[in-house]
């Protein structure tokens, strides 16, 4: 056997699925047959006389003229008035009357003034306050260097009594007198305090009895 023979099998024993192809006009289970009669197929691709588009006619428009505008002005162009209206006046100004303010406005004005006069009073009592406590405070200023200048008067006065009693002291031959001077010879009446009435006694005769004073110092 041949390789030809061996590639093309036996016409009669062909089977189903090695079949030749349909033509062109196959489609799937339906074939259309091709139509016989050459006016059945001009019918066919034909439409209806009632269905064919009627004709358009063509309308021509003739061309319209290119619009011409006006040439630029040459020269000098002089500025219109505005009061150059044509005769015709503007309308005059409607006057619109203020709207009333409400009672809640007028209230609010009302307290603004009312705090800013307690303001002006206020400030005002401040500033006089402060004036007179600054002249309080130069006066007790004057008083209290019044008084420190009367004191250190005194002072150096007490000092200089003390400097001269001290003086006639030391040239005094009783010395019990210089010693009375030194303490206190008034009574202690404080409770518990001890009985000096005779000692001070003692002091004092020595002081009046320079006699007595000086046949104890020998």
């Amino acid at each position: 056997m041949s390789d030809a023979d061996f590639f093309n099998p036996p016409a009669d024993g062909m089977p189903a699925f090695a079949a030749a192809p349909p033509d062109d006009s196959y489609v799937g289970d339906v074939q259309f047959a091709p139509p016989t009669d050459s006016s059945d197929s001009a019918a066919f691709f034909t439409p209806p006389v009632a269905e064919a588009p009627a004709e358009t006619p063509i309308v021509l428009v003739p061309d319209q003229p290119v619009m011409d505008f006006a040439a630029a002005p040459t020269g000098v162009v002089e500025d219109v008035a505005d009061d150059d209206d044509g005769g015709l006046m503007a309308p005059a100004p409607v006057s619109m009357a203020p709207p009333e303010p409400s009672a809640m406005q007028k209230w609010n004005e009302e307290w603004q003034t009312t705090l800013l006069q307690r303001k002006e009073e206020e400030n005002a009592l401040k500033a006089s306050q402060v004036e007179a406590a600054r002249a309080d405070i130069e006066k007790f200023q004057a008083e209290r260097e019044k008084r420190r200048e009367t004191r250190m008067a005194k002072n150096r006065s007490d000092e200089q009594d003390k400097l001269e009693a001290i003086e006639a002291d030391l040239e005094n031959d009783n010395s019990w007198q210089r010693v009375v001077k030194m303490i206190e010879l008034n009574q202690d009446s404080a409770d518990g305090s001890a009985d000096t009435n005779r000692m001070k006694d003692v002091l004092v005769l020595l002081k009046n009895e320079p006699d007595k004073a000086s046949a104890l110092n020998a």
